[in-house]
């Protein structure tokens, strides 16, 4: 996930950057973060979480009552519609999960994106749970496993929607290999809990050596998010989140985006299901023509999901209409979800270019890219289509030129000068 924070350097700690500054808002490419709520935040600290890079805020239901979680939930309501001296043009998405037992259902509200599901230990157990609760069996469902050695592993990760994995299963990163292979294999996002990275930064012995190195192991395995917990109380761990993503950008610089690709998509087994195959060639595409950004349409996320599996070498802007849809991107590792409200074309042509021209210009607005970069852009060839079965390289000028002028044809140049 790639998302902007506002950086204060009055707060930071002496050297906790690493030596760099930043100026207003700058866009970090990074993997997600969801925070674990354990204290009754308001909606100005949630909404300096979000500043800072938090995605996702998790309400653990074990723990808390519904009193809690309504409480957070209305303080996220507030962060969201809290004035600004200088207001973004563009929303930003916040997604909301909840932990709950498998043992222990509950209903869920309306508001809430993502499901985390502990204490389950069969595929029947699952597939019950899912019968049961419908209206939950419907969201994203992260799978919290109690153990690795679990006969159904394998069918419980390639039936839900990703998976939590956390230092009690094993405390060496590396024997993970095995649940990371099957899960990159079915195409399922990975979060790593870390309980004591929050803490520990606040100790006075922290390092920063030792943050670089717990941030090494999740960027070197392509995790796609974090789940941070806090077990302090007081204020929320701004300056930590800030060094965590600060930290995610200096150890991306030394991976070589050529290397990840082809170690993805070499031992592939022909032939690959077209919407795959589409976004391993743009991601391709877009390492060869040095594109600065892709530009993906979706409805329902699952191309956006497609291409993060797909190793892009870039930025991934992910364009929706549903709201719901943005939230729940957040689970997908380098994709930055965009909602687009405005009204709705007669066309599809008229209608996707006018998408495309929006994620662009948020692009431009936001500093990801200039006015003389180069974009891959997917989308489906028709509104009919299902997913993007399609793929263009298009300059930023171009794409503005043809937005701006409203007309599709091969002369659009030729007619607009």
């Amino acid at each position: 996930m790639v998302w902007w924070m506002h950086f204060n350097p009055e707060k930071q700690r002496e050297g906790i950057h690493f030596g760099l500054k930043s100026l207003g808002d700058v866009f970090y490419q990074t993997i997600s973060i969801m925070y674990d709520c354990h204290e009754n935040y308001d909606g100005y600290n949630i909404h300096c979480l979000t500043n800072v890079g938090v995605n996702i805020f998790n309400i653990d239901m074990t723990k808390h009552n519904t009193e809690y979680f309504n409480a957070i939930r209305d303080a996220m309501a507030s962060s969201a519609s809290m004035p600004e001296m200088i207001p973004c043009a563009y929303y930003t998405p916040v997604a909301l999960s909840v932990t709950m037992s498998v043992n222990d259902p509950i209903d869920v509200d309306d508001r809430v994106d993502i499901i985390i599901l502990k204490d389950v230990t069969s595929i029947e157990q699952l597939r019950q749970f899912k019968k049961d609760n419908i209206k939950t069996a419907s969201m994203p469902i992260l799978f919290w496993p109690p153990t690795l050695k679990l006969k159904d592993l394998n069918q419980i990760i390639k039936i839900t929607a990703g998976i939590v994995l956390d230092p009690k299963l094993d405390n060496i990163f590396g024997n993970f290999d095995g649940v990371l292979t099957r899960c990159r294999e079915d195409r399922k996002p990975i979060f790593y809990m870390d309980p004591t990275l929050i803490d520990d930064y606040y100790k006075e012995i922290a390092s920063d050596r030792k943050l670089l190195i717990q941030v090494h192991d999740l960027i070197k395995h392509r995790l796609d998010g974090v789940f941070l917990m806090d077990v302090r109380r007081g204020e929320p761990p701004i300056e930590c989140i800030q060094a965590f993503i600060k930290a995610t950008e200096i150890i991306e610089k030394d991976y070589v985006a050529v290397v990840d690709y082809f170690k993805l998509s070499l031992p592939l087994k022909l032939p690959v299901l077209q919407p795959y195959a589409v976004a391993l060639a743009a991601s391709i595409a877009a390492l060869q023509c040095g594109a600065s950004a892709i530009i993906v349409l979706t409805t329902t996320g699952s191309s956006a999901k497609i291409l993060s599996c797909a190793c892009p070498p870039c930025k991934v802007i992910a364009v929706t209409r549903h709201e719901k849809t943005a939230r729940r991107m957040h689970l997908f590792r380098k994709v930055l979800p965009l909602h687009y409200r405005h009204s709705r074309f007669g066309s599809w042509q008229d209608e996707s270019m006018a998408r495309i021209a929006f994620g662009t210009q948020f692009g431009l607005d936001t500093g990801l890219f200039n006015i003389g970069a180069k974009l891959v852009v997917l989308a489906p060839s028709e509104e009919g289509v299902v997913y993007c079965n399609s793929f263009q390289i298009f300059p930023v000028k171009h794409i503005l030129h043809r937005f701006e002028c409203g007309r599709y044809d091969d002369n659009v140049e030729q007619f607009c000068g």
